[in-house]
Protein backbone atom coordinates (compact mmCIF):
# COMPACT_ATOMS: atom_id res chain seq x y z
CA UNK A 1 0.00 0.00 0.00
CA UNK A 2 1.25 3.20 -0.68
CA UNK A 3 3.08 5.36 2.21
CA UNK A 4 0.99 8.53 4.27
CA UNK A 5 -2.12 9.74 3.31
CA UNK A 6 -4.36 9.08 0.32
CA UNK A 7 -7.89 9.78 -0.59
CA UNK A 8 -10.84 7.39 -0.20
CA UNK A 9 -11.02 6.13 -3.53
CA UNK A 10 -6.98 5.33 -3.91
CA UNK A 11 -7.15 3.67 0.09
CA UNK A 12 -10.21 1.29 -1.06
CA UNK A 13 -8.39 0.37 -3.92
CA UNK A 14 -5.25 -0.46 -2.78
CA UNK A 15 -7.38 -2.92 -0.14
CA UNK A 16 -8.85 -4.55 -3.30
CA UNK A 17 -5.58 -5.51 -4.96
CA UNK A 18 -3.48 -6.05 -1.99
CA UNK A 19 -6.46 -8.79 -0.81
CA UNK A 20 -6.45 -10.04 -4.23
CA UNK A 21 -2.46 -11.00 -3.92
CA UNK A 22 -2.88 -12.24 -0.87
CA UNK A 23 -5.50 -14.81 -2.16
CA UNK A 24 -3.03 -15.84 -5.26
CA UNK A 25 -4.30 -13.59 -7.37
CA UNK A 26 -1.35 -11.06 -8.73
CA UNK A 27 -1.55 -11.10 -12.50
CA UNK A 28 -3.38 -8.20 -13.57
CA UNK A 29 -4.01 -7.41 -17.11
CA UNK A 30 -5.25 -4.09 -17.61
CA UNK A 31 -6.84 -1.91 -20.32
CA UNK A 32 -6.16 1.72 -19.77
CA UNK A 33 -8.93 4.03 -18.59
CA UNK A 34 -10.11 7.09 -16.82
CA UNK A 35 -12.48 5.80 -14.31
CA UNK A 36 -9.90 2.69 -12.99
CA UNK A 37 -7.28 5.29 -12.35
CA UNK A 38 -7.48 3.74 -8.42
CA UNK A 39 -7.14 0.37 -9.21
CA UNK A 40 -4.89 0.45 -12.14
CA UNK A 41 -2.40 2.91 -9.52
CA UNK A 42 -3.15 0.25 -6.74
CA UNK A 43 -1.44 -2.46 -8.58
CA UNK A 44 1.25 -0.37 -10.51
CA UNK A 45 2.24 0.80 -6.71
CA UNK A 46 2.06 -2.79 -5.44
CA UNK A 47 4.92 -4.55 -5.46
CA UNK A 48 4.10 -8.49 -5.14
CA UNK A 49 1.65 -7.27 -8.28
CA UNK A 50 2.28 -8.16 -11.78
CA UNK A 51 0.76 -6.86 -14.41
CA UNK A 52 0.27 -6.75 -18.77
CA UNK A 53 -0.97 -3.50 -20.20
CA UNK A 54 -3.34 -4.68 -23.35
CA UNK A 55 -5.00 -1.38 -25.57
CA UNK A 56 -8.56 -3.34 -25.82
CA UNK A 57 -10.30 -4.93 -23.27
CA UNK A 58 -11.37 -8.04 -25.24
CA UNK A 59 -7.55 -8.63 -25.52
CA UNK A 60 -7.11 -8.17 -22.02
CA UNK A 61 -9.98 -10.49 -21.04
CA UNK A 62 -8.66 -13.33 -23.31
CA UNK A 63 -5.13 -12.58 -22.20
CA UNK A 64 -6.37 -13.35 -18.71
CA UNK A 65 -8.21 -16.50 -19.89
CA UNK A 66 -4.45 -17.93 -21.36
CA UNK A 67 -2.95 -17.01 -18.38
CA UNK A 68 -5.32 -19.28 -16.40
CA UNK A 69 -5.63 -22.05 -18.73
CA UNK A 70 -1.23 -22.14 -18.35
CA UNK A 71 -1.35 -21.63 -14.44
CA UNK A 72 -4.55 -22.67 -13.25
CA UNK A 73 -4.95 -19.74 -11.36
CA UNK A 74 -7.07 -16.64 -11.66
CA UNK A 75 -5.75 -13.20 -13.40
CA UNK A 76 -7.18 -10.05 -12.45
CA UNK A 77 -8.73 -7.66 -15.34
CA UNK A 78 -9.15 -4.28 -14.85
CA UNK A 79 -11.18 -2.12 -16.97
CA UNK A 80 -13.08 1.66 -17.19
CA UNK A 81 -16.62 2.20 -17.27
CA UNK A 82 -19.13 1.91 -19.95
CA UNK A 83 -18.46 -0.29 -23.63
CA UNK A 84 -15.14 -0.74 -22.01
CA UNK A 85 -16.38 -3.66 -19.92
CA UNK A 86 -18.89 -4.77 -22.17
CA UNK A 87 -16.00 -5.82 -24.53
CA UNK A 88 -14.99 -8.24 -21.65
CA UNK A 89 -17.80 -10.23 -22.22
CA UNK A 90 -16.52 -12.20 -24.70
CA UNK A 91 -13.66 -13.71 -22.54
CA UNK A 92 -16.18 -14.42 -19.81
CA UNK A 93 -18.17 -16.44 -21.55
CA UNK A 94 -15.61 -18.74 -22.50
CA UNK A 95 -13.78 -18.28 -18.93
CA UNK A 96 -17.57 -19.72 -17.90
CA UNK A 97 -18.10 -22.11 -20.09
CA UNK A 98 -14.91 -23.85 -19.50
CA UNK A 99 -14.62 -23.44 -16.11
CA UNK A 100 -11.57 -20.40 -16.07
CA UNK A 101 -10.96 -18.92 -13.23
CA UNK A 102 -11.06 -15.08 -13.67
CA UNK A 103 -11.49 -12.07 -11.64
CA UNK A 104 -13.46 -8.83 -13.38
CA UNK A 105 -12.91 -5.68 -12.00
CA UNK A 106 -14.77 -2.97 -13.93
CA UNK A 107 -15.16 0.58 -12.65
CA UNK A 108 -18.00 2.45 -12.80
CA UNK A 109 -19.80 5.62 -11.57
CA UNK A 110 -21.65 6.53 -8.49
CA UNK A 111 -25.02 5.28 -8.52
CA UNK A 112 -26.13 9.08 -8.49
CA UNK A 113 -24.87 9.34 -12.32
CA UNK A 114 -26.30 6.38 -13.60
CA UNK A 115 -29.52 6.77 -15.63
CA UNK A 116 -28.65 10.26 -15.75
CA UNK A 117 -27.20 10.99 -18.93
CA UNK A 118 -24.01 11.06 -17.21
CA UNK A 119 -21.13 10.45 -20.13
CA UNK A 120 -19.46 6.75 -20.67
CA UNK A 121 -21.91 5.45 -18.19
CA UNK A 122 -24.47 2.60 -18.78
CA UNK A 123 -25.50 -0.10 -16.06
CA UNK A 124 -22.95 -2.86 -15.49
CA UNK A 125 -23.87 -4.25 -12.47
CA UNK A 126 -25.09 -7.75 -13.26
CA UNK A 127 -24.02 -7.10 -16.63
CA UNK A 128 -22.68 -10.88 -17.51
CA UNK A 129 -25.71 -12.40 -16.45
CA UNK A 130 -25.24 -16.05 -15.70
CA UNK A 131 -21.88 -16.23 -17.05
CA UNK A 132 -20.36 -15.50 -13.61
CA UNK A 133 -20.29 -17.77 -10.64
CA UNK A 134 -20.58 -14.33 -8.70
CA UNK A 135 -21.19 -10.90 -9.10
CA UNK A 136 -21.21 -7.94 -6.28
CA UNK A 137 -21.71 -4.49 -7.29
CA UNK A 138 -19.22 -1.97 -4.42
CA UNK A 139 -20.52 0.71 -3.43
CA UNK A 140 -18.77 3.67 -4.08
CA UNK A 141 -15.82 4.37 -1.52
CA UNK A 142 -17.44 5.85 1.78
CA UNK A 143 -16.08 6.32 5.60
CA UNK A 144 -19.95 4.50 6.68
CA UNK A 145 -18.91 1.33 5.20
CA UNK A 146 -16.27 -0.64 7.12
CA UNK A 147 -12.89 -1.98 5.34
CA UNK A 148 -13.27 -5.10 6.34
CA UNK A 149 -16.44 -5.18 3.48
CA UNK A 150 -13.69 -4.93 1.08
CA UNK A 151 -11.71 -7.60 2.26
CA UNK A 152 -14.34 -10.19 2.47
CA UNK A 153 -15.77 -9.22 -0.68
CA UNK A 154 -12.64 -9.57 -2.41
CA UNK A 155 -11.94 -13.43 -0.70
CA UNK A 156 -15.12 -14.39 -1.60
CA UNK A 157 -14.92 -13.25 -5.21
CA UNK A 158 -11.62 -15.37 -5.32
CA UNK A 159 -13.38 -18.53 -3.35
CA UNK A 160 -16.13 -18.47 -5.76
CA UNK A 161 -14.26 -18.51 -8.96
CA UNK A 162 -11.77 -21.23 -8.05
CA UNK A 163 -14.35 -23.74 -5.89
CA UNK A 164 -16.85 -23.54 -8.70
CA UNK A 165 -14.38 -22.97 -11.57
CA UNK A 166 -14.79 -19.15 -13.75
CA UNK A 167 -15.52 -15.69 -13.79
CA UNK A 168 -16.46 -13.37 -10.93
CA UNK A 169 -17.33 -9.76 -11.16
CA UNK A 170 -16.71 -6.95 -9.12
CA UNK A 171 -18.06 -3.95 -10.04
CA UNK A 172 -15.90 -1.05 -8.47
CA UNK A 173 -17.85 2.41 -8.29
CA UNK A 174 -15.50 5.58 -7.88
CA UNK A 175 -16.49 8.84 -7.59
CA UNK A 176 -13.98 12.18 -8.39
CA UNK A 177 -11.51 13.05 -7.74
CA UNK A 178 -9.67 9.56 -9.46
CA UNK A 179 -5.41 10.07 -8.80
CA UNK A 180 -4.08 9.31 -5.87
CA UNK A 181 -3.84 12.59 -3.57
CA UNK A 182 -4.19 13.52 -0.29
CA UNK A 183 -7.35 12.91 1.30
CA UNK A 184 -7.23 12.26 5.19
CA UNK A 185 -8.38 9.01 5.79
CA UNK A 186 -5.58 7.89 8.49
CA UNK A 187 -8.37 7.48 11.27
CA UNK A 188 -10.59 4.80 8.97
CA UNK A 189 -7.36 2.91 7.87
CA UNK A 190 -6.09 2.51 11.52
CA UNK A 191 -8.11 -0.59 12.15
CA UNK A 192 -6.32 -2.24 9.63
CA UNK A 193 -3.26 -2.13 10.60
CA UNK A 194 -3.15 -5.82 12.17
CA UNK A 195 -4.23 -7.28 9.24
CA UNK A 196 -2.17 -4.98 7.45
CA UNK A 197 0.96 -6.57 9.40
CA UNK A 198 -0.41 -9.91 9.26
CA UNK A 199 0.81 -10.46 5.41
CA UNK A 200 -2.45 -13.26 5.42
CA UNK A 201 -6.10 -13.25 3.51
CA UNK A 202 -8.72 -11.72 5.73
CA UNK A 203 -10.68 -14.79 5.37
CA UNK A 204 -9.37 -17.70 4.56
CA UNK A 205 -11.49 -20.75 2.44
CA UNK A 206 -10.05 -24.43 2.62
CA UNK A 207 -11.28 -27.16 0.78
CA UNK A 208 -12.02 -25.28 -2.61
CA UNK A 209 -12.50 -28.68 -4.45
CA UNK A 210 -13.98 -32.08 -3.63
CA UNK A 211 -11.73 -34.76 -2.30
CA UNK A 212 -12.26 -38.43 -3.23
CA UNK A 213 -14.45 -39.76 -1.05
CA UNK A 214 -13.98 -43.95 -0.42
CA UNK A 215 -17.67 -44.25 -1.03
CA UNK A 216 -17.33 -43.17 -4.61
CA UNK A 217 -14.29 -44.62 -5.51
CA UNK A 218 -15.56 -48.10 -4.11
CA UNK A 219 -18.32 -47.35 -6.48
CA UNK A 220 -16.18 -46.77 -9.23
CA UNK A 221 -14.41 -49.96 -8.72
CA UNK A 222 -17.88 -51.70 -7.78
CA UNK A 223 -18.52 -50.85 -11.98
CA UNK A 224 -15.38 -51.55 -13.00
CA UNK A 225 -14.96 -55.25 -11.96
CA UNK A 226 -18.26 -56.03 -13.85
CA UNK A 227 -17.70 -55.27 -17.13
CA UNK A 228 -16.41 -57.80 -20.16
CA UNK A 229 -15.32 -54.77 -22.37
CA UNK A 230 -14.14 -51.33 -20.98
CA UNK A 231 -13.03 -48.32 -22.61
CA UNK A 232 -11.54 -45.21 -21.23
CA UNK A 233 -11.67 -41.71 -22.37
CA UNK A 234 -9.72 -38.94 -21.63
CA UNK A 235 -10.87 -35.31 -21.48
CA UNK A 236 -9.35 -32.14 -20.28
CA UNK A 237 -6.73 -32.62 -18.46
CA UNK A 238 -5.47 -29.46 -16.46
CA UNK A 239 -2.23 -30.67 -14.67
CA UNK A 240 0.59 -33.03 -14.76
CA UNK A 241 -0.42 -34.82 -12.01
CA UNK A 242 -4.21 -35.14 -13.52
CA UNK A 243 -1.96 -36.83 -16.72
CA UNK A 244 -0.09 -39.10 -14.49
CA UNK A 245 -2.53 -40.20 -12.70
CA UNK A 246 -4.83 -41.17 -15.44
CA UNK A 247 -1.97 -42.55 -17.20
CA UNK A 248 -1.25 -44.53 -14.37
CA UNK A 249 -4.87 -45.96 -14.03
CA UNK A 250 -4.92 -46.81 -17.98
CA UNK A 251 -1.79 -48.67 -17.41
CA UNK A 252 -3.66 -51.02 -14.63
CA UNK A 253 -6.80 -51.43 -16.93
CA UNK A 254 -5.32 -52.49 -20.11
CA UNK A 255 -8.01 -50.70 -21.81
CA UNK A 256 -8.50 -48.98 -24.98
CA UNK A 257 -7.72 -45.36 -24.44
CA UNK A 258 -9.53 -42.48 -26.22
CA UNK A 259 -7.39 -39.84 -25.85
CA UNK A 260 -8.70 -35.89 -26.88
CA UNK A 261 -6.24 -33.77 -27.73
CA UNK A 262 -6.95 -31.65 -24.91
CA UNK A 263 -6.14 -34.31 -22.37
CA UNK A 264 -2.19 -34.01 -22.85
CA UNK A 265 -2.04 -37.54 -23.73
CA UNK A 266 -2.88 -37.85 -27.50
CA UNK A 267 0.74 -36.19 -28.78
CA UNK A 268 2.17 -37.48 -26.31
CA UNK A 269 4.32 -40.63 -25.38
CA UNK A 270 1.34 -42.12 -23.73
CA UNK A 271 1.94 -46.29 -23.66
CA UNK A 272 0.63 -48.64 -26.46
CA UNK A 273 -3.30 -48.46 -25.51
CA UNK A 274 -3.96 -45.05 -26.51
CA UNK A 275 -5.83 -45.19 -29.58
CA UNK A 276 -5.46 -42.49 -32.55
CA UNK A 277 -8.00 -41.01 -34.83
CA UNK A 278 -10.72 -42.46 -33.31
CA UNK A 279 -12.94 -39.85 -34.75
CA UNK A 280 -12.58 -40.78 -38.05
CA UNK A 281 -12.76 -44.69 -37.19
CA UNK A 282 -16.17 -43.90 -36.20
CA UNK A 283 -18.09 -43.40 -39.19
CA UNK A 284 -17.90 -46.70 -40.14
CA UNK A 285 -21.18 -48.37 -39.19
CA UNK A 286 -19.97 -51.75 -39.64
CA UNK A 287 -16.86 -51.03 -37.42
CA UNK A 288 -18.76 -48.80 -34.43
CA UNK A 289 -20.71 -52.12 -33.61
CA UNK A 290 -17.77 -54.45 -33.92
CA UNK A 291 -16.41 -52.14 -31.33
CA UNK A 292 -19.35 -51.07 -29.05
CA UNK A 293 -17.79 -50.85 -25.09
CA UNK A 294 -20.06 -52.64 -22.37
CA UNK A 295 -18.28 -49.89 -19.79
CA UNK A 296 -17.10 -46.14 -20.50
CA UNK A 297 -15.00 -44.61 -18.17
CA UNK A 298 -14.55 -40.76 -19.09
CA UNK A 299 -11.94 -39.11 -16.61
CA UNK A 300 -11.56 -35.44 -16.88
CA UNK A 301 -13.25 -32.50 -18.96
CA UNK A 302 -15.26 -32.59 -22.12
CA UNK A 303 -13.81 -33.67 -25.43
CA UNK A 304 -13.11 -32.17 -28.79
CA UNK A 305 -14.76 -34.81 -31.05
CA UNK A 306 -18.47 -34.30 -31.73
CA UNK A 307 -18.65 -37.96 -33.35
CA UNK A 308 -17.42 -39.59 -29.53
CA UNK A 309 -21.04 -38.74 -28.20
CA UNK A 310 -22.87 -39.87 -31.47
CA UNK A 311 -20.76 -43.02 -31.32
CA UNK A 312 -21.97 -43.69 -27.70
CA UNK A 313 -25.23 -42.72 -28.44
CA UNK A 314 -25.92 -44.91 -31.33
CA UNK A 315 -23.79 -47.92 -29.21
CA UNK A 316 -25.08 -47.12 -25.85
CA UNK A 317 -22.76 -48.73 -23.45
CA UNK A 318 -24.18 -50.09 -20.01
CA UNK A 319 -22.80 -48.37 -17.92
CA UNK A 320 -21.09 -45.07 -18.18
CA UNK A 321 -19.01 -43.85 -15.37
CA UNK A 322 -17.46 -39.94 -15.26
CA UNK A 323 -15.65 -38.18 -12.63
CA UNK A 324 -14.32 -34.92 -12.95
CA UNK A 325 -13.91 -31.84 -10.30
CA UNK A 326 -16.89 -29.97 -11.30
CA UNK A 327 -20.97 -30.60 -10.70
CA UNK A 328 -21.61 -29.44 -14.27
CA UNK A 329 -23.44 -32.09 -16.55
CA UNK A 330 -21.28 -33.16 -19.44
CA UNK A 331 -24.28 -36.02 -20.80
CA UNK A 332 -25.28 -34.52 -24.04
CA UNK A 333 -26.47 -37.89 -25.31
CA UNK A 334 -27.97 -38.46 -20.95
CA UNK A 335 -26.72 -41.79 -20.98
CA UNK A 336 -24.60 -41.47 -17.98
CA UNK A 337 -25.41 -43.69 -15.29
CA UNK A 338 -22.73 -42.84 -12.49
CA UNK A 339 -21.40 -39.51 -11.86
CA UNK A 340 -18.53 -38.69 -9.85
CA UNK A 341 -17.39 -35.44 -8.90
CA UNK A 342 -14.29 -35.48 -7.19
CA UNK A 343 -10.85 -34.50 -7.83
CA UNK A 344 -9.75 -36.70 -10.99
CA UNK A 345 -6.07 -37.31 -9.76
CA UNK A 346 -7.56 -38.85 -6.25
CA UNK A 347 -9.90 -40.85 -7.74
CA UNK A 348 -7.61 -42.41 -10.35
CA UNK A 349 -4.97 -43.42 -8.18
CA UNK A 350 -7.18 -44.70 -5.86
CA UNK A 351 -9.28 -47.56 -8.31
CA UNK A 352 -7.52 -50.64 -8.08
CA UNK A 353 -8.85 -52.09 -10.85
CA UNK A 354 -6.26 -54.40 -12.62
CA UNK A 355 -7.33 -56.41 -15.11
CA UNK A 356 -11.24 -55.89 -14.99
CA UNK A 357 -12.82 -55.06 -18.29
CA UNK A 358 -9.90 -55.91 -20.53
CA UNK A 359 -10.93 -57.62 -23.66
CA UNK A 360 -7.19 -58.52 -25.43
CA UNK A 361 -9.09 -59.41 -28.94
CA UNK A 362 -10.58 -56.27 -28.60
CA UNK A 363 -7.61 -54.19 -28.32
CA UNK A 364 -5.49 -55.44 -30.84
CA UNK A 365 -8.56 -54.92 -33.17
CA UNK A 366 -8.30 -51.48 -32.46
CA UNK A 367 -4.57 -50.73 -32.28
CA UNK A 368 -4.27 -52.70 -35.88
CA UNK A 369 -6.90 -50.19 -36.99
CA UNK A 370 -5.08 -47.38 -35.68
CA UNK A 371 -1.72 -48.45 -37.58
CA UNK A 372 -3.55 -48.70 -40.54
CA UNK A 373 -5.47 -45.40 -40.26
CA UNK A 374 -1.67 -43.68 -39.69
CA UNK A 375 -0.48 -45.41 -43.10
CA UNK A 376 -3.22 -43.48 -44.59
CA UNK A 377 -2.90 -40.38 -43.11
CA UNK A 378 0.63 -40.35 -44.21
CA UNK A 379 0.36 -41.54 -47.54
CA UNK A 380 -2.68 -39.14 -48.06
CA UNK A 381 -0.56 -35.96 -46.95
CA UNK A 382 2.75 -37.16 -48.40
CA UNK A 383 1.60 -37.16 -51.83
CA UNK A 384 -0.18 -34.14 -52.13
CA UNK A 385 2.36 -31.68 -53.58
CA UNK A 386 1.32 -28.57 -51.44
CA UNK A 387 1.60 -27.17 -47.92
CA UNK A 388 -1.55 -28.63 -47.00
CA UNK A 389 -3.82 -27.60 -44.11
CA UNK A 390 -3.41 -31.67 -42.23
CA UNK A 391 0.19 -31.02 -43.24
CA UNK A 392 0.58 -28.08 -41.34
CA UNK A 393 -1.24 -29.53 -38.57
CA UNK A 394 1.11 -32.45 -38.59
CA UNK A 395 4.22 -30.74 -39.05
CA UNK A 396 3.54 -28.39 -35.94
CA UNK A 397 2.81 -31.32 -33.58
CA UNK A 398 5.97 -33.19 -34.82
CA UNK A 399 8.16 -30.17 -35.03
CA UNK A 400 7.15 -28.18 -31.89
CA UNK A 401 9.92 -27.79 -29.06
CA UNK A 402 10.11 -30.07 -26.27
CA UNK A 403 8.70 -28.74 -23.14
CA UNK A 404 6.77 -26.03 -25.43
CA UNK A 405 3.49 -24.96 -25.76
CA UNK A 406 0.81 -25.32 -28.68
CA UNK A 407 -2.21 -23.22 -28.50
CA UNK A 408 -4.66 -24.57 -31.25
CA UNK A 409 -7.63 -22.38 -32.75
CA UNK A 410 -10.96 -23.34 -32.88
CA UNK A 411 -12.55 -23.76 -35.87
CA UNK A 412 -10.76 -26.21 -38.47
CA UNK A 413 -7.02 -26.03 -36.84
CA UNK A 414 -8.27 -27.98 -33.45
CA UNK A 415 -10.06 -30.48 -35.33
CA UNK A 416 -6.77 -30.82 -37.60
CA UNK A 417 -4.35 -31.15 -34.96
CA UNK A 418 -6.93 -33.61 -32.77
CA UNK A 419 -7.30 -35.85 -36.30
CA UNK A 420 -3.95 -35.67 -38.14
CA UNK A 421 -1.21 -35.04 -35.36
CA UNK A 422 1.23 -37.18 -34.80
CA UNK A 423 1.83 -38.77 -31.35
CA UNK A 424 5.01 -40.46 -29.59
CA UNK A 425 5.97 -36.86 -28.53
CA UNK A 426 7.36 -35.62 -25.68
CA UNK A 427 6.40 -32.50 -23.34
CA UNK A 428 4.40 -30.66 -25.52
CA UNK A 429 1.59 -28.87 -23.38
CA UNK A 430 -1.71 -28.46 -25.81
CA UNK A 431 -4.21 -25.59 -24.78
CA UNK A 432 -7.35 -24.29 -26.60
CA UNK A 433 -10.37 -22.32 -26.13
CA UNK A 434 -13.14 -24.85 -25.89
CA UNK A 435 -15.61 -23.55 -23.56
CA UNK A 436 -17.92 -21.96 -26.11
CA UNK A 437 -15.14 -22.79 -29.16
CA UNK A 438 -15.05 -19.60 -30.28
CA UNK A 439 -12.56 -17.99 -32.85
CA UNK A 440 -12.43 -14.32 -31.09
CA UNK A 441 -9.45 -13.74 -29.01
CA UNK A 442 -7.50 -16.48 -29.47
CA UNK A 443 -4.08 -14.60 -30.13
CA UNK A 444 -4.84 -12.87 -27.02
CA UNK A 445 -5.54 -16.39 -25.08
CA UNK A 446 -2.15 -17.40 -26.56
CA UNK A 447 -0.10 -14.56 -25.63
CA UNK A 448 -1.53 -15.17 -21.91
CA UNK A 449 -0.63 -18.48 -22.11
CA UNK A 450 2.72 -17.64 -23.13
CA UNK A 451 3.11 -15.44 -20.39
CA UNK A 452 1.64 -17.66 -17.58
CA UNK A 453 3.62 -20.93 -18.62
CA UNK A 454 6.85 -19.15 -19.36
CA UNK A 455 6.72 -21.93 -22.26
CA UNK A 456 7.86 -20.85 -25.79
CA UNK A 457 4.36 -21.36 -27.77
CA UNK A 458 3.06 -21.98 -31.01
CA UNK A 459 -0.20 -20.98 -31.85
CA UNK A 460 -1.96 -22.80 -35.18
CA UNK A 461 -4.74 -20.36 -36.23
CA UNK A 462 -6.62 -19.78 -39.63
CA UNK A 463 -7.29 -16.69 -41.15
CA UNK A 464 -10.53 -15.60 -39.86
CA UNK A 465 -9.70 -16.28 -36.54
CA UNK A 466 -6.20 -13.89 -36.85
CA UNK A 467 -8.64 -11.63 -38.44
CA UNK A 468 -10.81 -11.05 -35.55
CA UNK A 469 -7.93 -10.63 -32.90
CA UNK A 470 -5.13 -8.40 -35.02
CA UNK A 471 -4.89 -5.70 -32.70
CA UNK A 472 -3.42 -8.46 -29.93
CA UNK A 473 -0.29 -7.87 -32.11
CA UNK A 474 -0.03 -4.42 -31.21
CA UNK A 475 0.78 -5.40 -27.34
CA UNK A 476 2.68 -8.52 -27.34
CA UNK A 477 5.69 -7.57 -29.15
CA UNK A 478 6.87 -5.72 -25.98
CA UNK A 479 5.53 -8.64 -23.80
CA UNK A 480 8.49 -10.86 -24.30
CA UNK A 481 7.20 -13.63 -25.32
CA UNK A 482 8.58 -16.42 -27.01
CA UNK A 483 5.79 -16.97 -29.78
CA UNK A 484 5.28 -18.22 -33.13
CA UNK A 485 2.20 -17.69 -34.78
CA UNK A 486 1.18 -20.24 -37.77
CA UNK A 487 -1.71 -18.88 -39.50
CA UNK A 488 -3.56 -20.71 -42.36
CA UNK A 489 -4.59 -18.20 -44.97
CA UNK A 490 -7.36 -19.98 -47.12
CA UNK A 491 -9.44 -16.78 -47.95
CA UNK A 492 -12.12 -17.05 -45.60
CA UNK A 493 -14.11 -19.80 -44.07
CA UNK A 494 -13.11 -23.09 -44.53
CA UNK A 495 -15.25 -25.05 -42.27
CA UNK A 496 -18.11 -23.92 -43.57
CA UNK A 497 -17.58 -25.87 -46.81
CA UNK A 498 -17.99 -29.33 -44.63
CA UNK A 499 -21.60 -27.95 -43.80
CA UNK A 500 -24.67 -28.29 -45.80
CA UNK A 501 -24.90 -24.41 -46.68
CA UNK A 502 -21.60 -25.12 -49.07
CA UNK A 503 -23.64 -26.72 -51.41
CA UNK A 504 -26.23 -23.22 -52.26
CA UNK A 505 -24.03 -21.80 -54.43
CA UNK A 506 -25.50 -18.71 -54.97
CA UNK A 507 -25.53 -17.11 -51.18
CA UNK A 508 -22.26 -19.41 -49.95
CA UNK A 509 -19.07 -18.04 -50.95
CA UNK A 510 -20.41 -14.31 -50.17
CA UNK A 511 -22.15 -14.64 -47.08
CA UNK A 512 -20.72 -17.64 -45.57
CA UNK A 513 -16.74 -18.32 -47.02
CA UNK A 514 -16.62 -14.49 -46.81
CA UNK A 515 -13.21 -14.13 -49.09
CA UNK A 516 -10.74 -11.54 -48.33
CA UNK A 517 -7.75 -10.04 -49.21
CA UNK A 518 -6.21 -9.47 -45.76
CA UNK A 519 -2.23 -8.13 -46.27
CA UNK A 520 -0.91 -10.38 -42.97
CA UNK A 521 2.61 -9.42 -43.91
CA UNK A 522 1.40 -5.67 -44.34
CA UNK A 523 -0.04 -6.09 -41.03
CA UNK A 524 3.08 -7.77 -39.13
CA UNK A 525 4.93 -4.95 -40.51
CA UNK A 526 2.62 -2.19 -39.04
CA UNK A 527 2.99 -3.62 -35.43
CA UNK A 528 6.79 -4.54 -35.70
CA UNK A 529 5.92 -8.36 -35.56
CA UNK A 530 8.27 -11.20 -37.68
CA UNK A 531 6.58 -12.56 -41.31
CA UNK A 532 6.85 -14.89 -43.34
CA UNK A 533 5.16 -16.82 -45.87
CA UNK A 534 5.31 -19.98 -46.97
CA UNK A 535 3.54 -21.99 -49.72
CA UNK A 536 5.83 -25.31 -50.09
CA UNK A 537 6.39 -28.43 -47.69
CA UNK A 538 10.18 -27.71 -47.71
CA UNK A 539 9.74 -24.08 -47.33
CA UNK A 540 7.23 -24.04 -44.37
CA UNK A 541 9.54 -26.78 -42.41
CA UNK A 542 12.44 -24.55 -42.61
CA UNK A 543 10.48 -21.84 -41.84
CA UNK A 544 9.03 -22.92 -38.64
CA UNK A 545 12.39 -24.63 -37.17
CA UNK A 546 14.25 -21.48 -37.41
CA UNK A 547 11.36 -19.60 -35.87
CA UNK A 548 10.71 -21.67 -32.87
CA UNK A 549 14.71 -21.43 -32.50
CA UNK A 550 13.99 -17.88 -31.98
CA UNK A 551 12.77 -15.30 -29.46
CA UNK A 552 10.35 -12.93 -29.69
CA UNK A 553 6.91 -13.01 -31.67
CA UNK A 554 6.80 -14.00 -35.53
CA UNK A 555 4.13 -14.44 -37.88
CA UNK A 556 4.68 -17.71 -40.77
CA UNK A 557 1.49 -17.10 -43.33
CA UNK A 558 0.90 -20.72 -45.21
CA UNK A 559 -1.49 -19.93 -48.39
CA UNK A 560 -3.65 -22.58 -49.30
CA UNK A 561 -6.63 -23.63 -51.62
CA UNK A 562 -9.84 -24.58 -49.84
CA UNK A 563 -11.41 -26.56 -52.34
CA UNK A 564 -8.40 -28.95 -52.40
CA UNK A 565 -8.25 -29.42 -48.50
CA UNK A 566 -11.91 -30.14 -48.43
CA UNK A 567 -10.71 -32.85 -51.47
CA UNK A 568 -8.02 -34.16 -49.27
CA UNK A 569 -9.88 -34.55 -45.93
CA UNK A 570 -12.62 -36.71 -47.77
CA UNK A 571 -10.25 -38.98 -49.95
CA UNK A 572 -8.44 -39.72 -46.29
CA UNK A 573 -12.29 -40.10 -44.46
CA UNK A 574 -13.43 -42.55 -47.44
CA UNK A 575 -10.04 -45.08 -47.05
CA UNK A 576 -10.25 -45.32 -43.65
CA UNK A 577 -14.25 -46.03 -43.58
CA UNK A 578 -13.49 -48.70 -46.29
CA UNK A 579 -10.39 -49.79 -43.99
CA UNK A 580 -12.57 -50.25 -41.01
CA UNK A 581 -15.58 -51.64 -42.88
CA UNK A 582 -13.51 -54.28 -44.31
CA UNK A 583 -11.57 -54.77 -40.73
CA UNK A 584 -14.84 -55.40 -38.87
CA UNK A 585 -15.61 -58.02 -41.55
CA UNK A 586 -12.28 -59.98 -41.53
CA UNK A 587 -11.29 -59.41 -37.77
CA UNK A 588 -8.56 -57.03 -38.64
Amino acid sequence: MSEGRCNLNTLWAELVVEELVRCGVDYFCIAPGSRSTPLVAAVAHNVQARHCVVYDERGAGFWAVGYARATGRAAAVITTSGTAAANVFAAVCEASVDRIPMIVLTADRPSELIDAGANQTMRQDGMFGGYVRWAFDMPAPSFDVPWRMLLTTVDQAVYRSAAEGGPVHLNCRYREPLEPCRGGVDEYAAGAAAWMESGRAYTVYAGSRWAAGAEAVEEVRRVLDGTGRGLLVAGRLDSDEERGAVLGLAERLGWPVYADVMSGLRLGRCGTHVIRYLDERLLGEDFKRRVRAQTVLHVGGRTVSKRIGEFFAGNRPDDYVVIKASGERYDAIHGVTLHVQADVAGVCEELDVSGAGRDEEYGELLAACAEKAEGIIARHIGEYAGASEPFVARCVTEEAPEGGGLFVSSSMPIRDVDLYGVSGRGDVHVAANRGISGIDGVISSAAGFAAGSGRATTLLIGDVAFIHDVNALSGIGRAGLRLVIVVINNGGGGIFHFLPIAAHGDIFEEFFAAGHEFSFGGVCETFGVGYERCDGKEEFMRAYRQAVRGSGVHVIEVRTDRGENLGLRRAMKMEIIEMLNASAGAGA
